[in-house]
């Protein structure tokens, strides 16, 4: 499946059912996009964009080692959080980008996929589900962001460069929307990435971001 497509639910059905990998991780951070998960993770599974009930995203979890503060999932049932369905395998490579987060089961019941969806596809989508593990990485310890461990701007440009790139500027709206803390230092570093998987984004993008933060967030 190509992800510059907007496949049907049938499409996505007919992926996940041809699929050997039976863990499947939600994606809400940087592994949102392609280009990141790819060049440095080896995951090369199409992201299915969904709702994540019984989590809120904040910015709490410092990375000791990288000296930076990332997106981390807190359980909360009153809030939820947009991701990506993307079959993986939990490989030492993947535990080792997520090394700062535990890996948590989540029910497909938590799973929610576009409102729109007909009743039967939604159905199928479902048991296509069923028989594989979905994980969730929780963040194992909440620390905001502070001068010593800022936000790099290139993280946050990940991120929501994965949102545009699969689900469009209504996923990269909720990302800002459905993540909390957004009160925090935070370094411009796209001249110089100090985020060690930088996604690839371009100026146009960059611009996209730029306008999406600005009309989202309180200044």
């Amino acid at each position: 499946m190509n992800n510059a497509d907007a496949p049907s639910a049938q499409d996505i059905v007919n992926y996940l059912n041809g699929l050997d990998e039976s863990h499947i991780v939600l994606g809400y951070g940087s592994l949102l996009s392609r280009d990141s998960r790819e060049r440095f993770s080896g995951i090369k599974t199409y992201g299915i964009p969904v709702m994540v009930d019984g989590f809120e995203r904040a910015w709490v979890t410092r990375s000791i080692q990288e000296q930076q503060t990332y997106v981390g999932a807190i359980k909360n049932a009153a809030k939820k959080l947009n991701a990506q369905l993307i079959p993986a395998q939990l490989n030492p490579a993947l535990q080792e980008r997520e090394k700062d987060y535990r890996f948590t089961q989540v029910s497909p019941e938590q799973i929610a996929f576009d409102a729109t969806m007909d009743i039967n596809c939604e159905t199928a989508l479902y048991e296509a589900l069923s028989g594989r593990t979905l994980w969730v990485c929780e963040a194992l310890h909440c620390s905001p962001a502070n001068d010593e461990f800022p936000v790099s701007q290139t993280y946050v440009d990940t991120c929501l460069a994965g949102c545009l790139e699969h689900a469009g500027e209504k996923a990269a709206t909720d990302f800002v929307t459905h993540t909390s803390l957004w009160d925090h230092p935070r370094v411009n570093d796209r001249a110089l990435p100090q985020y060690p998987r930088a996604a690839n984004v371009d100026k146009t993008i960059q611009d996209k971001i730029d306008t999406i933060l600005s009309n989202n967030l309180l200044s």
